[in-house]
């Protein structure tokens, strides 16, 4: 195979070149994240029904808690019901398969649908993840502080509805809402001199505050569904409640005196000293974060011309630690990349072998890159360190072959044979090293729990990195060294790298070094044996945490 393929490097030349393309267009196009996209076992689901009170939403959850009970590998069930939001907390075993789950929930979700009110959402539910981590948080601040009720209204009613519509948002949380707090106040002297009670006014309200539901009538091939709502979901509503007091009719507001006004605070948060609502924006697992950001920043200048009374304020960007982190990291690639090529030039001795060697560690990068897109595996802070410990490894299977084929060459045989049975002879023994520094990285894949989850990306990204290399190796450096030499000769030496070879002999030092430990093979013994136990101490004392 190897002696067909020295005969055509413009084919080989145009695969490694397609390959290449594919692997540049990968790096636009994988997701890149700050974590591993890790499927924790939870789910939850947001049902909304604007207008109504907490007790009334926690009757409408009780349908869909009874169905989502039925859910297999359910280990606990959590919700929480406010006004006009109810949540359930879905917690399942590890290792159950959270896709089947979700289809699942969403099943229970539809069956559960006519137990909720007509002009109620589909309830939503999202899976939780380790990249649940806020990419953004969004400040809305008003100068009027008496306005602090209306900015939390439109931040739960408009502005997060709108931000969630973009296509990189998994759902927005909400913090520093404030509630509004109906507070009735009797006239105590009137309501004394028409002969009725407090609690009278109580039950007018309660009598005045009911849900009939749904209606269906039947008439021949006829069908009307029918709709009676008489909430009070105002202080209007409330203050023009009609009570009929001994053939005479007085208005709620005419008896007592209704007055909306802040609940109390559950959660405070200012924004340079002003009373604030904080967004925090949580983006798909799946997603850019660039996008995200340049999404986010154009909606919220429409939100700046909607509402001009209304300041909006970026104040915790995460694209700022995830940019600096993964810049950071890929600075370490790069330099991991220019150091392994010095080190290349100033050992080999030779500007070709460089040439040849240099370009297998940028092919196998890209050819990697293509790899984790294919396998949906996102570029975060594990793969990237994956391919940073490949790098070093990526040089070792080319400088074989060369050297190799190069010893061949040089005891006689010819070019093309040298080329096709030198590159051949070590195929065996880099394929048992590549599985050899595999077998330390794949068991990661098997670790349970989310910490197997997490370092799964770094076992592909070093698995993926070396095999590439070995293919780029053992199919394309001979094909180039064949090129390189059939017209040039044997003239492999280069005056400039020659001169220093003195700095690099390190012959006479590793032979001294040599002979004395031969001469006091008791000494070295010694410090082996002590060295051991020195070391397990040593690791027993060291400080250790998951991350």
């Amino acid at each position: 195979m190897i002696r067909k393929l020295i005969k055509r490097p413009v084919a080989v030349s145009m695969v490694l070149f397609a390959v290449a393309v594919l692997g540049a267009v990968s790096i636009k196009l994988i997701p890149v994240s700050l974590m591993p996209d890790v499927d924790i076992p939870q789910i939850t689901v947001q049902v909304k029904v604007d207008g109504s009170s907490a007790r009334e939403m926690d009757e409408y959850l009780q349908p869909l808690r009874r169905q989502l009970m039925q859910i297999p590998s359910l280990t606990d069930i959590r919700s929480q019901s406010e006004s006009g939001v109810g949540i359930i907390r879905l917690s399942f075993e590890y290792g159950a398969d959270i896709d089947f789950i979700f289809v699942e929930v969403n099943e229970k979700i539809d069956r559960a649908m006519s137990s909720l009110p007509d002009e109620a959402e589909r309830p939503k539910a999202l899976k939780s993840s380790a990249t649940d981590i806020p990419a953004f948080f969004i400040n809305m601040t008003v100068s009027d502080t008496s306005r602090t009720m209306e900015l939390s209204r439109l931040a739960s009613n408009v502005i997060s509805k709108r931000i969630e519509q973009i296509p990189e948002v998994a759902m927005v949380d909400l913090s520093g809402l404030v509630f509004p707090e109906v507070l009735i106040i009797p006239d105590n002297s009137k309501l004394t001199s028409i002969g009725i009670t407090a609690s009278d006014l109580t039950e007018a309200i309660e009598a005045n505050n009911i849900r009939l539901g749904n209606l269906s009538i039947r008439d021949g091939q006829y069908h009307w569904n029918i709709r009676f709502n008489s909430e009070l979901n105002s202080k209007d509503d409330i203050e023009n409640i009609r009570l009929n007091i001994g053939g005479r009719v007085y208005l709620f507001k005419e008896l007592a005196k209704v007055i909306e006004q802040p609940a109390s605070d559950d959660c405070l948060i200012r924004s340079d000293g002003d009373r604030a609502v904080s967004m925090a924006i949580i983006k798909q697992s799946d997603a850019r974060m660039n996008t995200l950001q340049d999404a986010l920043n154009g909606r919220i200048e429409e939100f700046r011309e909607d509402y001009p009374g209304v300041e909006f304020t970026v104040t915790r960007d995460q694209t700022e630690l995830l940019r600096y982190t993964i810049e950071n990291l890929e600075q370490n690639l790069y330099a991991g990349i220019i150091l392994a090529s010095i080190v290349i030039l100033l050992f080999m001795r030779n500007f070709r072998f460089s040439l040849l060697i240099i370009p297998t560690i940028i092919v196998s990068l890209l050819t990697s890159m293509l790899a984790l897109f294919l396998m949906g595996i996102s570029i975060n802070i594990i793969s990237l360190a994956g391919l940073i410990l490949s790098v070093g490894m990526m040089v070792d299977n080319s400088i074989i072959v060369i050297d190799n084929i190069t010893q061949r060459w040089e005891r006689g045989d010819t070019l093309e044979d040298a080329v096709a049975i030198g590159s051949g002879e070590v195929f065996a023994p880099m394929l048992s090293s590549i599985l050899t520094n595999c077998a330390v990285f794949v068991p990661l894949v098997f670790l349970s729990g989310i910490a197997g989850e997490i370092f799964f990306d770094q076992a592909v990204a070093i698995t993926v990195g070396l095999f590439s290399s070995l293919l780029f190796a053992v199919l394309v450096v001979p094909v180039y060294y064949y090129a390189m030499y059939r017209r040039r000769g044997k003239k492999m030496d280069n005056r400039f790298l020659a001169r220093i070879d003195r700095f690099l002999e390190l012959g006479p030092s590793y032979e001294k070094a040599l002979k004395w430990t031969f001469r006091h093979q008791g000494i070295v013994l010694t410090l082996m044996a002590v060295s051991i136990p020195l070391s397990v101490l040593l690791f027993m004392e060291l400080d250790k945490s998951t991350f």
